[in-house]
């Protein structure tokens, strides 16, 4: 009786076990802004408010090693809008860290200039006072990186280049390449199973180049948002 139940007890302890190991896990968050992604098929809206862009980005498909979205910026001052792709590439995955590669491809609107960063020797380059409309292409290619320092913490860290070629609507239309040159540093934490928190600031150096002339500038950010999976 006594070897029976015992064997009753282990029987059940086993199968308990087995179903444990089969029950799916907690997906972890895995905002925008690290290299971590989202559970391959799960769909997210990430909104980031700050300084001096606001933006929103709808990751709709998610794969084992790659994530692509939709990417909408709105920069406060000077007023401007940048629209694109975006995409997040997993290059190294070990432990509790993820990297992955940035690329955001975008088309940049601004009425008052686009200028992303200030520069000491002309403070108002890249910017207008009067309405006057500048669009061109851009691209930002960084490495995003995720450190899970709790189940549901991470620490952020990124490097980005959001490279744009600006064109005034002037006649002859004139032009300037600016170049931020960013690092930033945040957090990530998951509230529920569908819903994270973020946070980061960050900054660094600019160059703008037009014709033979060049300056060099400062860039910085804050920004605190949400992602919200489905």
């Amino acid at each position: 009786m006594a070897r029976t139940s015992r064997g009753l007890i282990a029987a059940v302890a086993a199968t308990a076990l087995c179903l444990a190991a089969a029950a799916p896990s907690d997906a972890r968050a895995a905002a925008v802004t690290g290299g971590e992604l989202n559970a391959p098929g799960e769909r997210s809206h990430n909104i980031g408010i700050g300084w001096p862009e606001f933006f929103y980005v709808f990751e709709g498909l998610v794969q084992e090693k790659s994530a692509l979205g939709i990417r909408i910026g709105v920069q406060a001052w000077p007023l401007s809008i940048a629209i694109g792709a975006q995409g997040r590439v997993t290059i190294k995955e070990q432990g509790m860290v993820s990297v992955a590669l940035l690329v955001n491809p975008s088309f940049n609107l601004a009425g008052f200039g686009g200028s992303r960063a200030t520069y000491p020797k002309n403070f108002n380059f890249g910017r207008s006072r009067t309405f006057l409309a500048s669009m061109g292409p851009g691209l930002n290619v960084g490495l995003l990186a995720s450190v899970a320092i709790r189940p549901k913490v991470s620490i952020l860290a990124s490097f980005e280049n959001p490279v744009a070629l600006w064109l005034w609507a002037t006649m002859p239309p004139s032009w300037w390449l600016e170049w931020p040159i960013l690092f930033s540093g945040g957090a990530e934490f998951q509230a529920t199973p569908n819903t994270s928190f973020f946070g980061r600031v960050g900054g660094g150096p600019a160059l703008a180049f037009t014709g033979p002339n060049a300056l060099l500038g400062f860039h910085w950010h804050v920004h605190v948002g949400v992602q919200i999976r489905r």
